[in-house]
């Protein structure tokens, strides 16, 4: 890897397959040498896990404005970026489980008389390509309005699955309104 001075579009196109230029952090322009893709045979549990990624990356443009700027600000001062995370929260969960997590595509805190609910928009895609995916709302109950007063702040939430292993949503602040 080589740290660059800047890089035009003209040079990407004309080093694509040989020199790989990118933003380290977001900040940094870098070079290295273009990553190489293993070569066939793959082993079957290697093809799924290509598929996989394949798959989680083509779900990312289907996240809402508010759940992008949450994963944004959440990466906000740390070494990997919101991509890498939400990347690697799926290929945990495929590798534990052998199935695609649950995506969480847009949230909403809402305030009720006594407590605050967290109405979640879910994308379940599948690894086979024949069962059809599904989306569906899921309401969590986020804290009680006494317990607001009680606990340690910031309070911030995201989505477990039944066994406590994280779902692929952000780390979101609970802001209470005034």
């Amino acid at each position: 890897m080589a740290i660059v001075d800047k890089v035009r579009p003209e040079t990407i196109e004309r080093m694509r397959g040989v020199i790989d230029f990118y933003m380290l952090r977001g900040i940094l322009p870098v070079a290295r040498s273009w990553p190489k893709k293993p070569k066939p045979p793959y082993t079957p549990l290697q093809a799924e896990a290509m598929a996989v990624f394949s798959i989680i990356c083509g779900t990312m443009k289907r996240l809402s404005a508010n759940m992008l700027k949450v994963w944004r600000e959440g990466s906000e001062g740390k070494r990997s970026q919101w991509t890498d995370t939400y990347k690697g929260l799926a290929m945990k969960y495929w590798k534990k489980n052998r199935s695609i997590s649950p995506i969480a595509l847009n949230y909403e805190v809402v305030e009720e008389a006594t407590k605050f609910k967290v109405k979640w928009d879910i994308l379940e895609v599948f690894i086979d390509p024949d069962t059809p995916e599904k989306e569906y709302t899921i309401e969590t109950e986020l804290i009680k309005k006494d317990d607001i007063l009680k606990a340690p702040k910031p309070i911030y939430f995201t989505l477990f699955d039944d066994d406590g292993q994280r779902l692929i949503a952000p780390y979101i602040l609970f802001e209470e309104k005034p």
